[in-house]
């Protein structure tokens, strides 16, 4: 049956946050066989009726502090963040989260939009581990986590 699954459905909107390591991937869906005289042949999936599409995954991380610091912009606390995560059962629940690089001729990251309402920019992803992970020394803590796409 055509469309039988529902679109994801975002709760919320990943708090911004300055990232200390930024790395997009995208990788095209592929159909592998591989025969008895070693000749591999390769398709795209596709449904026949769009073109296909690359599916998007980034690897953040970003430097928090472990109590509350608005002097710095994008400053962001560690607990709220871990809140956040647990509040999307890590990888179950997809929100929204705003590409700081994807701006129309404006200053980077200044499409962030709290609400969710700014398209520009705008990814409906999930977290792609079900583990939280955080290094903490001196004053700060580093979070790294990579997102996913779904839609």
């Amino acid at each position: 049956m055509p469309r039988n699954l529902a679109a994801a459905v975002p709760v919320g909107v990943l708090p911004q946050m300055l990232y200390t390591s930024f790395e997009e991937t995208r990788i095209f869906p592929v159909l592998t066989q591989q025969y008895h005289d070693n000749t591999i042949e390769r398709h795209l999936i596709q449904d026949g009726v769009n073109a296909p599409e690359s599916i998007r995954t980034w690897k953040l991380s970003a430097r928090v502090t472990s109590y509350a610091d608005t002097g710095r912009p994008g400053a962001l606390n560690l607990q709220s963040l871990r809140d956040f995560f647990n509040s999307h059962y890590g990888g179950l629940i997809p929100f929204t989260w705003y590409h700081p690089y994807e701006t129309d001729d404006a200053p980077v990251g200044s499409n962030y939009d709290p609400a969710g309402d700014n398209e520009i920019g705008r990814h409906v992803v999930r977290f792609s581990s079900m583990t939280w992970t955080e290094t903490t020394d001196m004053a700060l803590t580093t979070v790294s986590f990579e997102l996913q796409e779904i839609a």
